[in-house]
Protein backbone atom coordinates (compact mmCIF):
# COMPACT_ATOMS: atom_id res chain seq x y z
CA UNK A 1 0.00 0.00 0.00
CA UNK A 2 1.29 3.41 -0.97
CA UNK A 3 -0.14 6.49 0.77
CA UNK A 4 0.12 9.52 -0.51
CA UNK A 5 -0.39 12.53 1.78
CA UNK A 6 0.59 16.06 3.05
CA UNK A 7 2.56 16.93 5.82
CA UNK A 8 -0.66 18.34 7.46
CA UNK A 9 -2.72 15.52 7.52
CA UNK A 10 0.63 13.05 8.52
CA UNK A 11 0.53 15.38 11.51
CA UNK A 12 -3.41 14.89 12.29
CA UNK A 13 -3.47 10.99 11.62
CA UNK A 14 -0.31 9.64 10.13
CA UNK A 15 2.12 9.92 12.78
CA UNK A 16 -0.39 8.38 15.31
CA UNK A 17 -0.82 5.60 12.74
CA UNK A 18 2.71 4.94 12.18
CA UNK A 19 2.82 4.02 16.29
CA UNK A 20 0.20 1.22 15.03
CA UNK A 21 2.22 -0.14 11.97
CA UNK A 22 4.56 -0.40 14.64
CA UNK A 23 2.70 -2.33 16.58
CA UNK A 24 1.58 -4.89 14.28
CA UNK A 25 4.78 -5.17 12.58
CA UNK A 26 5.02 -8.67 13.58
CA UNK A 27 1.84 -9.26 11.71
CA UNK A 28 3.00 -8.04 7.95
CA UNK A 29 4.31 -9.74 5.56
CA UNK A 30 6.25 -9.02 2.01
CA UNK A 31 8.68 -6.06 1.05
CA UNK A 32 7.50 -2.60 2.39
CA UNK A 33 4.07 -3.43 2.98
CA UNK A 34 3.44 0.19 3.41
CA UNK A 35 4.89 3.20 1.98
CA UNK A 36 3.81 6.91 3.50
CA UNK A 37 5.15 9.15 1.06
CA UNK A 38 4.66 12.41 2.60
CA UNK A 39 5.06 16.09 0.61
CA UNK A 40 7.20 18.34 3.61
CA UNK A 41 5.93 22.33 2.41
CA UNK A 42 5.35 23.22 6.27
CA UNK A 43 1.58 24.72 4.60
CA UNK A 44 -1.79 23.59 4.97
CA UNK A 45 -1.47 24.18 1.48
CA UNK A 46 -4.88 22.06 0.11
CA UNK A 47 -6.51 24.60 2.16
CA UNK A 48 -4.19 27.58 1.48
CA UNK A 49 -5.31 27.12 -2.48
CA UNK A 50 -8.84 26.57 -1.90
CA UNK A 51 -8.71 30.03 -0.01
CA UNK A 52 -7.06 31.62 -3.16
CA UNK A 53 -9.46 29.91 -5.95
CA UNK A 54 -12.53 29.59 -4.13
CA UNK A 55 -12.76 33.04 -2.13
CA UNK A 56 -10.25 34.86 -3.85
CA UNK A 57 -8.34 35.58 -0.34
CA UNK A 58 -4.85 35.74 -0.09
CA UNK A 59 -3.08 33.30 2.10
CA UNK A 60 -3.13 34.35 5.73
CA UNK A 61 0.46 32.57 6.93
CA UNK A 62 -1.60 32.60 10.46
CA UNK A 63 -3.69 29.59 10.29
CA UNK A 64 -1.68 27.96 7.33
CA UNK A 65 2.17 27.47 8.36
CA UNK A 66 2.63 24.45 10.30
CA UNK A 67 5.91 23.01 12.22
CA UNK A 68 8.66 21.25 10.19
CA UNK A 69 8.83 18.33 11.48
CA UNK A 70 11.51 15.80 10.23
CA UNK A 71 9.11 12.73 9.42
CA UNK A 72 11.72 10.55 7.88
CA UNK A 73 13.20 10.84 11.25
CA UNK A 74 10.74 10.26 13.14
CA UNK A 75 9.59 6.54 11.09
CA UNK A 76 13.49 5.78 12.19
CA UNK A 77 12.86 6.93 15.83
CA UNK A 78 9.76 4.00 15.50
CA UNK A 79 11.97 1.18 14.05
CA UNK A 80 10.74 2.04 10.31
CA UNK A 81 12.72 3.14 7.17
CA UNK A 82 12.85 6.80 7.00
CA UNK A 83 14.27 8.16 3.73
CA UNK A 84 14.62 11.96 2.83
CA UNK A 85 14.67 13.81 -0.47
CA UNK A 86 14.97 17.54 -1.31
CA UNK A 87 16.35 17.10 -4.74
CA UNK A 88 14.36 16.49 -7.78
CA UNK A 89 17.09 14.31 -9.35
CA UNK A 90 17.25 11.98 -6.47
CA UNK A 91 13.12 11.07 -6.51
CA UNK A 92 13.58 7.86 -8.71
CA UNK A 93 16.50 6.74 -6.10
CA UNK A 94 14.27 7.27 -3.25
CA UNK A 95 11.56 5.62 -4.77
CA UNK A 96 13.65 2.71 -5.46
CA UNK A 97 15.13 2.82 -2.21
CA UNK A 98 11.65 2.86 -0.83
CA UNK A 99 10.38 0.23 -2.78
CA UNK A 100 12.77 -2.26 -1.80
CA UNK A 101 13.40 -1.76 1.84
CA UNK A 102 11.30 -4.35 3.08
CA UNK A 103 9.64 -3.19 6.02
CA UNK A 104 7.30 -0.21 6.49
CA UNK A 105 8.60 3.28 4.98
CA UNK A 106 8.18 7.13 5.57
CA UNK A 107 9.23 8.59 2.78
CA UNK A 108 9.61 12.34 2.68
CA UNK A 109 9.94 14.37 -0.44
CA UNK A 110 10.60 18.37 0.92
CA UNK A 111 8.05 20.21 -1.97
CA UNK A 112 7.55 23.70 -2.22
CA UNK A 113 4.40 25.57 -1.19
CA UNK A 114 4.19 28.04 -3.65
CA UNK A 115 2.84 25.09 -6.54
CA UNK A 116 -0.81 24.92 -6.60
CA UNK A 117 -2.37 21.44 -5.90
CA UNK A 118 -5.18 21.90 -8.54
CA UNK A 119 -4.93 20.67 -11.60
CA UNK A 120 -3.62 22.97 -14.74
CA UNK A 121 -7.04 23.84 -16.32
CA UNK A 122 -9.55 25.43 -13.60
CA UNK A 123 -12.96 27.07 -14.24
CA UNK A 124 -12.57 30.37 -15.36
CA UNK A 125 -13.83 31.93 -12.03
CA UNK A 126 -11.72 29.95 -10.22
CA UNK A 127 -8.62 31.50 -11.97
CA UNK A 128 -10.23 35.22 -11.28
CA UNK A 129 -10.14 34.27 -7.92
CA UNK A 130 -6.86 33.35 -7.39
CA UNK A 131 -5.70 36.19 -9.61
CA UNK A 132 -7.52 38.43 -7.24
CA UNK A 133 -5.92 36.80 -4.17
CA UNK A 134 -2.40 36.58 -5.96
CA UNK A 135 -2.66 40.33 -6.03
CA UNK A 136 -2.34 40.12 -1.59
CA UNK A 137 -0.91 37.05 -1.12
CA UNK A 138 2.02 37.35 0.67
CA UNK A 139 3.55 34.52 -1.72
CA UNK A 140 2.26 36.15 -4.81
CA UNK A 141 5.23 36.91 -6.84
CA UNK A 142 6.88 33.24 -5.92
CA UNK A 143 3.37 32.38 -6.97
CA UNK A 144 3.49 33.97 -10.32
CA UNK A 145 6.96 32.86 -11.26
CA UNK A 146 6.89 29.31 -10.39
CA UNK A 147 3.29 29.31 -12.46
CA UNK A 148 4.98 30.93 -15.61
CA UNK A 149 8.00 28.37 -15.59
CA UNK A 150 5.83 25.64 -15.27
CA UNK A 151 3.43 26.91 -18.31
CA UNK A 152 6.71 27.62 -20.44
CA UNK A 153 7.82 23.83 -19.85
CA UNK A 154 4.56 22.50 -20.96
CA UNK A 155 5.01 24.89 -23.84
CA UNK A 156 8.50 23.73 -24.42
CA UNK A 157 7.42 20.05 -24.42
CA UNK A 158 5.09 20.56 -27.33
CA UNK A 159 7.33 22.05 -29.54
CA UNK A 160 8.46 19.88 -32.94
CA UNK A 161 11.82 17.76 -31.77
CA UNK A 162 11.12 17.65 -27.96
CA UNK A 163 10.57 14.03 -27.44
Amino acid sequence: MIAFVGDGAFQMNGMNEMITVKRYLDRLSGPAPFIFCVFNNQDLNQVTWEQRAMAGDPKFPGSQYIPDVPYAQYAELLGLKGIYCDKPKKVGSAWDEALSAGRPVVLEFKVDDEIAPIPPHIMKEQGEKAAKAAVRDPEGLGIAAKGMRQKLTEFAEHLPGRH
